[in-house]
């Protein structure tokens, strides 16, 4: 039954800057509207079982139809989707702009002797063990033959990935890394990604708000159109995503830094 008086929402998000910003211009409109929230986060493999068990009421952001989709799949009897937050959301493996393009160019280049002749290290840093980028990661290692070529993805996080990146590109290594975008390395750095003939990666996803389906009647109406109307550009993703890690900044003071300068989007999705 719908009430309508806002209530305390549990928020879910993934532990991983780029997702956390994005839920928290969720939450950010939440607590606008009145409601108590409670986040939530960790890895995919816990945070999708919890929503799917009415654990969270709310979660962001389920990238759509391929990223999490094996996830989705498991628990889309229990869940909708209720807004597209922001469309591009892929992942990839990318190599520094200054490796040049005629030599590295898709990722079939990769198992070249004279490309692994000229790399840093045949170990490719990856991020946790059951995200999307990682799944495909390694299946593409097997699928381009890369293991043949003395080629290994390594779990790690996201930190191990951004480490990497600043240390080789600082280094002028000729090196691969998997990547999201969005995520501010992007921004910071000229990272080119390598072409996936073979279709590894998904195309580009919408990076979605979601809800138990439960939660959702019982949020108040007013509550339930504005979660709908939120949408918001993949660079400012990345804008904050750069905020939280080279400026210090939590999600939630990112997400309402952001806000602040847009404030005629945030009023527009409020508007009664």
């Amino acid at each position: 039954m719908t009430s309508s008086t806002p209530g305390p929402v549990v928020l879910g998000r993934i532990d991983e800057s780029f997702h956390q910003v994005a839920a928290a211009v969720v939450e950010e409109v939440l607590l606008r509207l009145g409601h108590d929230v409670e986040v939530r986060e960790g890895p995919h493999p816990q945070m999708y079982p919890l929503l799917a068990d009415g654990e969270l009421d709310l979660f962001a952001d389920s990238w759509l139809p391929g990223g999490h989709g094996t996830y989705w799949e498991q628990i889309s009897d229990r869940v909708l989707e209720v807004a597209p937050l922001f469309d591009g959301a892929r992942f990839f493996w990318a190599v520094p702009g200054y490796v040049p393009a005629d030599q590295v160019a898709q990722l079939s280049d990769l198992a070249r002797p004279e490309v692994t002749a000229r790399m840093a290290t045949l170990v490719v840093q990856g991020t946790t063990a059951g995200a999307g980028l990682t799944m495909r990661s390694e299946q593409l290692v097997a699928d381009y033959g890369l293991d043949d070529a003395g080629w290994s993805h390594r779990i790690g996080d996201i930190h191990a990935i951004i480490d990497t990146i600043n240390d080789r590109i600082a280094a002028g290594d000729w090196f691969v890394t998997p990547l999201w975008q969005p995520q501010y390395l992007n921004d910071v750095h000229e990272l080119r990604p390598l072409a996936d003939p073979l279709g590894v990666f998904p195309p580009p996803d919408r990076a979605s708000l979601v809800a138990h389906r439960g939660a959702w009647d019982r949020l108040p109406d007013r509550t339930r159109e504005v979660l709908g109307r939120i949408r918001f550009p993949l660079a400012a993703v990345n804008a904050m995503d750069r905020a939280v890690n080279l400026d210090g900044l939590d999600p939630l003071d990112a997400a309402r830094q952001w806000a602040a300068q847009h404030s005629d989007t945030v009023a527009a999705w409020l508007t009664p």
